[in-house]
Formats: C-alpha cells, structure tokens, sequence
C-alpha cells in the first residue's frame, strides 16, 4: 500500500466524521486523529506538527496556501474563515463566515 500523506489522512478524518461543506471540525481534534491513527494511511510514521503545518495548507488563499500550492492536488479544502482559528470549516461557496465578512 503506497502512503497517501498528511493531506489524505486529513480527508480521511473529514470523511471518517462525515463533516461536509460548511461544517466545522477543531483543529486539535484533527491533529490527535491524524496522528494516532496514521499507521492505517502513511507508511512513513508523520510528526505530529506535520498535520498542523497541513491543515494550514489547505485554507484557500492563506499564506502556507498560496506556498504549498501543488497543481492536481486537493488544495482547496478549508474556507479562509478558518484562518487564526481553534477551528476549519470546510469549504462550501456560501460559508456564511466568509459570506457575510466580505459585505
């Protein structure tokens, strides 16, 4: 089994909890998941801290975003609401967190 990495593992959480656009999920949460249950997705055991640096990527037009920019990969996860948060909301074109910061 080829590893899929830290963004692959944080979908898995994603889809393990079944939060979906717009929902919200703790970043610490998803950090804990991510790294106690790894061993299921990476096959290179992952620092805890490589979770949080790829959380960080995946909120649309932050800074680690616009860095980490791979073309093909799944970049565009997180609302840029999340940004500075305990917490991401996962993307969806009418985030009211983001609908309503831009009027």
């Amino acid at each position: 089994m080829r590893g899929i990495g830290a963004r692959g593992v944080i979908l898995a959480y994603l889809s393990t909890f079944e939060i979906g656009p717009g929902q919200k999920a703790l970043r610490h949460d998803i950090e804990v998941w991510c790294h106690k249950n790894q061993h299921k997705y990476v096959m290179k055991e992952l620092q805890y801290d490589t979770y949080r640096q790829q959380i960080g990527n995946m909120i649309i037009e932050s800074g680690a975003w616009k860095d980490a920019y791979v073309e093909g990969e799944l970049n565009n996860v997180f609302c840029p609401c999340s940004a500075d948060e305990s917490y991401v909301v996962v993307y969806d074109q009418t985030c009211e967190i983001c609908y309503n910061a831009t009027e």
